[in-house]
């Protein structure tokens, strides 16, 4: 099995003045699959996420968020994990399926002795002609200990940060119309096998 420990996540709502407390898992989050794969710990303010050769596992907000500050603190499985997706992200792909919202932090393995790399994701409407993919090479192995991801979304930009620090705006224009997320999302942690296409374009699989 491979794992991922993710502590839960701090939200501050744009606009409400006053940050949000962590809430414990119950509180504030429903399992979306997995069965056993997922575990709670720190009484319920840490998740355990795994995969094995049957399944992923995931969890998603009972809450619906329009704009707002999203942070996890995350540690990713160690050593060979080509062609395994991690992703936390925001998403209304199940109320909106052809004009859907979404915008991702996402990893998608390692092969050992490699760089790690992770992608940034935006899509607005169902648009993929603005706020694609982008991906970036960590500074640091994110399996060594906890770092932090963070999602600022107002209603006239995207910020991705890693530990405090930007590496991507994504600014809102008038060229875009309606194409820059904009409806309320769900926020999901997901761990789950991505071999056909994850890593290298789906050369290197889950071992």
């Amino acid at each position: 099995s491979l794992f991922l420990v993710l502590t839960l996540v701090s939200v501050f709502v744009c606009g409400f003045g006053k940050r949000i407390p962590i809430l414990s898992f119950d509180e504030g989050y429903s399992q979306l699959f997995g069965d056993d794969n997922l575990v709670l710990h720190r009484d319920g303010k840490a998740v355990h996420l795994s995969l094995n050769e049957r399944t992923g596992s995931g969890f998603v907000s009972q809450d619906l968020y329009l704009h707002g500050y999203f942070s996890a603190s995350i540690k990713l499985p160690a050593d060979y994990t080509a062609g395994v997706v991690v992703a936390f992200y925001m998403s209304n792909g199940d109320m909106f399926e052809k004009n859907h919202d979404e915008i991702d932090f996402e990893f998608l393995g390692n092969i050992r002795g490699k760089d790690w790399r992770i992608q940034t994701n935006i899509y607005g409407n169902g648009s993929t002609s603005v706020g694609r993919e982008e991906r970036y090479n960590l500074w640091f192995d994110p399996a060594d200990d906890f770092h932090q991801y963070t999602i600022l979304w107002t209603d006239s930009q995207i910020i991705f940060y890693i530990d405090n620090i930007p590496i991507r705006e994504f600014k809102r224009t008038a060229a875009m119309g309606g194409d820059f997320p904009s409806k309320p999302m769900s926020l999901y942690a997901t761990i789950w096998d991505g071999s056909d296409w994850a890593t290298n374009g789906g050369k290197y699989r889950v071992n």
